[in-house]
């Protein structure tokens, strides 16, 4: 059935299966515990996997977070393996469904499941461990997800997970470690035999093809609370962590993390009937509702918030998922006093580092700069890059381009990258492009993104020199470039494509496009059409395709000639966003028109020069300044570089722990596409320049 080292951990054919009394799509928590008994010590190894997601424990203690977020064709299950003292051991897994997802739900958008379902291959000691066996499950009815809107107003439209509402006279935080009330667990439902994507049924019992996991498990890390800034006397804080008690009544508590971060919430204590809402924030808000990085401030009325219900008992809460952040507010409101309050929170990020370390002694704000550009990145890498942590935590091409040249720089590592190119590659469309984004449960196509991940896999060859992943994915990069050379006009343009036409968040470009909203060929997408087919041609070179290169070659010359035939504008010795149109004008399109090569070689460092101070053109966000960055680099000069990092020093001296979606007032507090100087202060600061892009 598999190719694995253990041939005892698949020797039984594993089954899917569920709690009887459950709906396929019913949002909650549902519980499944085993006990084992073993003689003498033992050895384990399992495979596990769930739909939507699932906590894996051995005796109360957590083994792991999973299943790696995929989709149905890349359903990952994962593996633990360990020894087992003499005695009795109990085995459990709590399982959530974050309910159906369609647009309006509680669903989140980067989960793409079937529906309520477990999953358990393996053996613990002598026993066979595969479902249902003597395995239990019980629906918890103490906790369940609540939509943003119902959590704390924070808008329906929110592609993140849902919050937790959890009632303690309802919920058993120790269910995994003491024996269970007689009655209320009972054996769980089949639903079908498992299916593995390296062994297709002719027809399949289930719909999750199983695959290994690819990448690690998160890591979790102690993250100490920095300061009380609100709240009573009664609680303090005692190495990193909230303690102390509360008395009755309402009470606010409003804490400072000392930074901008995800998270896991540990929150527990005794006594106390009432409630608690804990919200957080990126940021507090002034009293004409702007966002401020320091305190006096509020948490303002938006945002995403848990909901605890206090039973007068001992209690205890851990979030399911991670939480962003910089402010944490609790609040109270108790008809008893509570007792024993103890909260920790620990960092989770993907293990990215450890990170070159950076100096610059004579600019310490560059030193800072990267720090902060690093933790902006680990804030956005999780099981797969991300947007951004707090609203949608979605891998977009865009973004990840960004992100996975960072963290090759800074850790030396691809393990994120290579998992967002072959991500990219599965979301592939049968028009030949790929989603913008991946995975997600809605289909959204940027064209422009589909030519930027063409971009990352020559970036990532370049980096290391990986010519079986090139051999791999190469076939989609040509069946994308086709499509686009299917949209070609009879004067040597590509044409618009279907799709979201995004490029930047710019002023006067609705929805970020530069046709602004027009239905006509687009400079900066030809440029970087232009760009993919040079940079494609040198991979298919690589692998010997050197007639297809020279196809894609000739591809590129035409479209640059195009370009500069129709798209330049004489008089005003500018690029324009599109032909015939005299007062579009941007930075992007002249930058690019220098770094893609539309701009003869002996005119780009003038060229340059001229529109980085041109007022006529529209302006970049901190999204788009990797590629005015990457233009200086190559054709400017280490002092014009440096001027260039003015908006991330002014956005440290406002107070920004994690750097922002595009400067002043924005969603997003910390978003990954803005940390592209830590490639660059790398590679120009300390003269490293491996890997080259453009």
């Amino acid at each position: 059935m598999m190719n694995h080292t253990d041939e005892k951990l698949f020797a039984a054919r594993p089954v899917w299966a569920w709690h009887p009394a459950r709906a396929e799509h019913e949002a909650g928590y549902t519980l499944f515990r085993k006990t084992v008994s073993c003689t003498d010590e033992a050895h384990y190894h399992l495979a596990v996997s769930a739909d939507n997601r699932f906590n894996f424990y051995l005796d109360g203690k957590l083994l792991g977070r999973g299943p790696l977020r995929g989709d149905l064709d890349h359903c990952f299950y994962d593996e633990y393996e360990g020894e087992l003292t003499a005695g009795d051991h109990i085995f459990a897994a709590e399982v959530v469904v974050w309910s159906e997802a369609w647009r309006w739900s509680a669903a989140p958008w980067a989960e793409m499941h079937a529906g309520g379902g477990f999953m358990v291959a393996g053996y613990a000691g002598p026993e066979r461990m595969e479902l249902p066996g003597d395995w239990l499950t019980f629906a918890d009815p103490g906790r369940r997800p609540i939509p943003w809107k119902d959590a704390w107003k924070g808008g329906a439209r929110i592609p993140a997970p849902p919050m937790d509402e959890v009632d303690f006279s309802k919920y058993r935080a120790d269910w995994c470690t003491v024996p269970v009330p007689e009655g209320e667990w009972i054996s769980p439902f089949v639903l079908g035999n498992a299916e593995f994507r390296d062994a297709y049924q002719t027809d399949p019992d289930t719909p999750w093809n199983l695959m290994k996991r690819t990448l690690k498990q998160m890591k979790e890390t102690f993250s100490p609370v920095a300061e009380i800034l609100e709240g009573p006397e009664s609680l303090s804080i005692r190495a990193g962590r909230l303690t102390g008690s509360c008395p009755a009544g309402r009470h606010t508590v409003l804490l400072d993390l000392g930074r901008n971060q995800t998270f896991m919430v540990r929150f527990s204590g005794s006594g106390g009937r009432g409630a608690c809402r804990l919200a957080y924030s990126e940021t507090l808000f002034d009293e004409q509702g702007h966002k401020v990085h320091r305190y006096p401030g509020t948490l303002g009325q938006k945002g995403y918030a848990d909901r605890l219900r206090f039973a007068g008992d001992a209690w205890r809460y851990e979030s399911f998922w991670y939480r962003t952040g910089r402010y944490l507010e609790l609040d109270f409101d108790l008809t008893g006093p509570l007792t024993d309050v103890e909260l920790e929170l620990s960092f989770i990020t993907y293990p990215l580092g450890p990170f070159r370390e950076f100096r610059a002694p004579e600019d310490p704000v560059l030193e800072e700069i990267y720090r902060v550009a690093c933790h902006t990145l680990e804030c956005c890498s999780h099981e797969h890059f991300e947007d951004c942590p707090y609203y949608e935590q979605l891998q977009y091409a865009g973004d990840s381009r960004i992100e996975a040249l960072v963290s090759y720089a800074v850790s030396g590592k691809d393990e994120l990258g290579r998992h967002a190119l072959k991500s990219i590659a599965a979301s592939q469309l049968s028009t030949g492009l790929t989603q913008s984004r991946y995975p997600s449960v809605f289909k959204q196509v940027i064209p422009e993104y589909s030519l930027i991940w063409a971009l990352m896999l020559h970036d990532h060859y370049h980096c290391f020199k990986d010519e079986t992943l090139v051999r791999e994915l190469l076939p989609h990069v040509e069946t994308m470039l086709n499509a686009f050379e299917r949209a070609r006009l009879p004067g040597g343009l590509i044409g618009p494509l279907p799709g979201w036409h995004y490029t930047d968040w710019v002023s006067g470009w609705p929805s970020g496009c530069s046709d602004r909203g027009e239905d006509v060929p687009e400079t900066i997408l030809n440029l970087f059409y232009a760009e993919a087919c040079i940079r494609s041609a040198e991979l298919e070179t690589l692998v010997g395709n050197s007639a297809f290169a020279e196809v894609l070659r000739t591809r590129a010359e035409r479209t640059l000639s195009a370009v500069n035939r129709q798209c330049y504008d004489s008089e005003k010795k500018r690029y324009l966003d599109s032909p015939g149109r005299p007062d579009w004008l941007s930075l992007h399109a002249n930058t690019l028109a220098v770094l893609f090569g539309a701009v003869p070689e002996p005119e780009r460092a003038g060229f340059l020069r001229e529109i980085c101070a041109d007022p006529e053109l529209k302006p970049m966000s901190l999204y788009f300044s990797f590629y005015l960055l990457s233009a200086i680099e190559k054709y400017g000069t280490p002092e014009e570089l440096r001027a260039h990092y003015a908006p991330w020093e002014e956005m440290l001296k406002n107070g920004s722990t994690t750097f922002p979606e595009k400067p002043g007032l924005c969603r997003s507090e910390c978003h990954a596409w803005s940390c592209a100087p830590a490639w660059f202060l790398l590679r120009t600061e300390m003269k490293d320049h491996q890997p080259k892009t453009r």
